[in-house]
């Protein structure tokens, strides 16, 4: 089953309750000191990771990657909402015009860091040509070590980024760290957001959509495919939940770790393991995925051979770790998230097209809503916990009621 982790840094942090707050509210929040363990700006973070990661690459789209997209075999552009050949299974609408680069690690001073690699995702997300939605990041990787770093623009990227009239293609150059105040404004550190939530078996999620950008010259992936044993550990991220179920002898595992909150992403968004895992004869893995399953809903305890746990990291090996774990989080807790609805999905064989259409509306309506802390928001809510029909109807009322006051200043509304 070939799952492993890359970007989108999965923004999980507010609660329902708060999400009813902003939508009632409609006050914009205050500034605050970043928690977490994490410095409030992305050049001070940029700091701390320097010692290990060697500084942030400066990102120009126009000579990143693009990631083709296909229907039917052809290439295709345009919002291609979930129709296409390799859709994106990651929570949002499959548009063309996404592109990817990667760097090998440089020092302050341009010396080459051969362990370190950097990767950058430019991911368009517009409904228009002419009003841009999408997002950049970065990840920083240490092959040896497993020292992880996370960046990530906001959703309005205007300032930096345009799209080619026909294939939508994402140009522009991103702020450097030489210009700290103006990479502060493009980018932001994770708080306390736990990237992990989605790029949980290692820092690079990879699937079809992602893995057809290719090298130039090559068919090698421009995101690296890591294998069970590489190392991971998030710096800043100390605290985080870094588990993943494992089991013994079983095949889904040969390759590498498996997230199940990435997994259970990917469910609710159309994906389905009898399709595409494993690669080389989908769905012939069906009992090992179903004891995997047993793991996941009943705990470790319920199926032999079965535990939790922390990847390799610093130099240190692999290590199994019970109950008294001090890190547990939401998202690796059946139930606690949008996982649990994700995973009952399985069988049932309108799910995949259902979660498109449902995934595609909610996509739509979140480009509508101006007020970019409210849009973040909602994003933040749904990578938590799914598209839930609370918050579809939240989000049809909040867009509902910003036309209804632009056409009252419009002079259009009673």
């Amino acid at each position: 089953m070939r799952l492993h982790t890359l970007l989108i840094g999965g923004l999980v942090t507010y609660s329902l309750a708060a999400s009813a707050a902003f939508v009632t509210d409609q006050a914009a929040p205050a500034a605050q000191e970043r928690p977490g363990g994490f410095p409030k700006t992305a050049s001070a973070y940029a700091k701390l990771v320097e010692a290990e990661l060697g500084v942030p690459p400066k990102v120009d789209l126009g000579a990143a990657v693009e990631i083709p997209l296909f229907v039917d075999g052809e290439r295709a552009y345009g919002n291609l909402g979930y129709t296409c050949d390799n859709p994106t299974f990651l929570g949002k609408a499959t548009v063309s015009g996404s592109v990817l680069q990667r760097y090998e690690g440089r020092t302050a001073d341009g010396e080459p860091l051969p362990d370190v690699v950097w990767v950058a995702f430019g991911r368009n997300s517009s409904w228009d040509r002419e009003k841009v939605v999408g997002s950049v990041q970065m990840i920083g990787y240490h092959t040896k070590t497993g020292a992880t770093a996370f960046f990530e623009s906001s959703d309005r990227i205007e300032p930096w980024v345009t799209l080619d009239e026909d294939t939508w293609r994402m140009r522009g150059v991103l702020p450097g760290i030489d210009e700290p105040a103006e990479f502060d404004r493009a980018f932001r550190t994770p708080g306390t957001v736990q990237c992990v939530g989605c790029h949980q078996a290692d820092p690079f999620i990879t699937n079809s959509f992602i893995s057809a950008a290719k090298i130039p010259g090559t068919r090698e992936p421009v995101v690296p495919i890591l294998d069970a044993d590489a190392p991971y550990h998030v710096i800043g991220g100390e605290h985080w939940d870094m588990r993943t179920i494992h089991i013994e002898d079983n095949a889904c595992f040969e390759c590498h770790r498996v997230g199940m909150s990435t997994v259970g992403m990917f469910l609710e968004h159309g994906w389905h393991p009898d399709k595409y895992m494993p690669p080389y004869d989908p769905g012939s893995l069906d009992e090992d995925w179903q004891e995997l399953l047993r793991a996941w809903r009943q705990g470790p305890d319920a199926v032999e051979g079965a535990s939790w746990v922390v990847p390799p990291a610093r130099g240190a090996g692999a290590k199994v770790v019970g109950e008294d774990y001090p890190h547990k989080a939401p998202f690796n807790a059946p139930g606690g998230t949008f996982m649990d609805a994700s995973f009952s999905k399985l069988g049932k064989s309108a799910s995949g097209s259902e979660a498109g259409a449902r995934s595609a509306e909610v996509e739509e309506l979140l480009g509508k809503i101006e007020q970019a802390w409210i849009r973040e928001a909602y994003e933040q809510w749904i990578e938590e916990n799914g598209v839930t029909e609370e918050v579809l109807e939240k989000l049809r009322g909040q867009v509902s009621g910003e036309k209804g006051k632009g056409d009252r200043k419009k002079g259009k509304g009673k």
